[in-house]
């Protein structure tokens, strides 16, 4: 009988996005969806729900207020700034049968593993 094993490695990358300012007091006056809030929190909550793209939003702020908050957006710019495999990596073998259906997994059905 043969078995097929395979080596695997989980790591955690951590990234992040350039620095960005924003000052509430640009949003308070905003005819839609104005910062009504006091709090760093409160402030922290209405940008990242801010919709950007909303055109009649982003069209009631300037340039340098639209352009901070596009380096949040889509085409954002990561930073790798840590990665456990450089410090612990968590490495062990399976045994198990290639499935493609177990997509989380990387397509492969363990049925054991060694220990990490």
């Amino acid at each position: 009988m043969t078995y097929k094993i395979r080596k695997r490695e989980n790591m955690t990358v951590y990234l992040a996005s350039q620095v960005i300012e924003l000052d509430p007091n640009n949003f308070r006056d905003l005819e839609e969806n104005p910062y009504t809030g006091d709090s760093q929190e409160e402030f922290l909550n209405y940008i990242n729900d801010f919709n950007i793209d909303d055109e009649s939003l982003a069209d009631q702020l300037d340039e340098v207020i639209k352009d901070e908050l596009q380096k949040l957006g889509e085409n954002i710019k990561w930073t790798e700034f840590g990665n456990s495999a450089m410090n612990s990596p968590e490495i062990w073998l399976e045994l198990g049968e290639e499935d493609e259906s177990y997509r989380r997994t990387g397509g492969f059905n363990r049925s054991c593993a060694t220990e990490h």
